[in-house]
């Protein structure tokens, strides 16, 4: 047997070896990310406004409209400003939840506002700043 011959049964195992190898990094891969969906956005817009803008936030449960969004609402206030925060989880629902304070309030001009899956009600005309620190925390 040659030299060369008597190299192939390495080179196939070698070859068998990375395949398994190769194999087990993209089965590890799709069971971690069917596993693990990311830090939710409400849970990131919250972290963002205590921790970096050093902004107190509170549940919105005294509005049901932005209680209604499914990924999760929340109240704060920036220079002064109230603000109400809803979360949805698709641009069609945040839509729906804008639409719905419409129905409530008219046109609120200056206070409402969908960015994305993301619906702001401000107690009164949001200054660019104000509007500016909850865009720094946007999460979409």
């Amino acid at each position: 047997m040659s030299a060369a011959e008597s190299e192939w049964p390495y080179l196939r195992g070698a070859l068998v070896a990375l395949l398994v190898i190769v194999a087990v990094e993209l089965g590890g891969w799709l069971v971690y990310r069917s596993v693990h969906h990311g830090t939710p956005p409400y849970v990131l817009t919250v972290r963002c406004l205590t921790r970096e803008k050093h902004l107190e936030v509170r549940s919105a449960s005294d509005d049901p409209i932005a209680k209604s969004a499914r990924g999760g609402a929340l109240a704060t206030r920036v220079e002064g400003n109230g603000v109400h925060v809803a979360i949805a989880r698709s641009e069609s629902e945040a839509s729906r939840i804008a639409e719905s304070y419409r129905l409530v309030g008219g046109a609120l001009t200056g206070r409402l506002e969908q960015r994305g899956k993301i619906v702001y009600l401000w107690d009164a005309a949001a200054s660019p700043t104000a509007r500016q620190t909850m865009y720094d925390c946007f999460y979409d």
